[in-house]
């Protein structure tokens, strides 16, 4: 038998720090929220285009209990608060109030949201008008000025 070589005392296995930074990487990738939408504030606007209301479908977003909002028509009523049905009631809101601009070119919707109402509320609501509406030209938020 050949004699067993002895390693250098300065040589050190790093395999199983290795096996444990991989670990931490796919345990933190994996129980992290990935949706930027859903966290965060409405940024506030340096520069805007002035869209007047009275050409455009408009919708409120005010904040609710919790991480819910509070969807309004532009004449204060609400929407429904369960998602399924207000999802149903923006799109018939939509729908009639491009109706009613036969003699103007009412081809766009403003989102007015409430500083305190989360980001993934206002993109909710976007993507409802997004999805239902291909001819829409485009979807303003609104935002307070200082």
């Amino acid at each position: 038998m050949l004699p067993r070589k002895k390693r250098d005392d300065e040589e050190m296995d790093i395999t199983p720090m290795i096996d444990i930074t991989f670990l931490l990487l796919i345990f933190f990738v994996v129980a992290s929220k990935m949706d930027p939408t859903q966290i965060g504030s409405i940024p506030e606007a340096d520069n805007a285009l002035a869209i007047s209301a009275k050409d455009s479908a408009v919708i409120f977003i005010k904040p609710g209990a919790g991480e819910d909002a509070i969807v309004e028509r532009l004449d204060g009523t609400e929407f429904s608060r369960d998602e399924a049905t207000q999802a149903s009631e923006i799109v018939e809101y939509v729908t009639s109030e491009l109706e009613k601009s036969q003699g103007r070119n009412k081809n766009h919707v403003m989102i007015m949201g409430d500083k305190d109402v989360k980001v993934g509320q206002v993109t909710r609501v976007q993507k409802i008008i997004g999805d239902s509406f291909e001819d829409i030209e485009s979807t303003y938020v609104a935002v307070k000025e200082q």
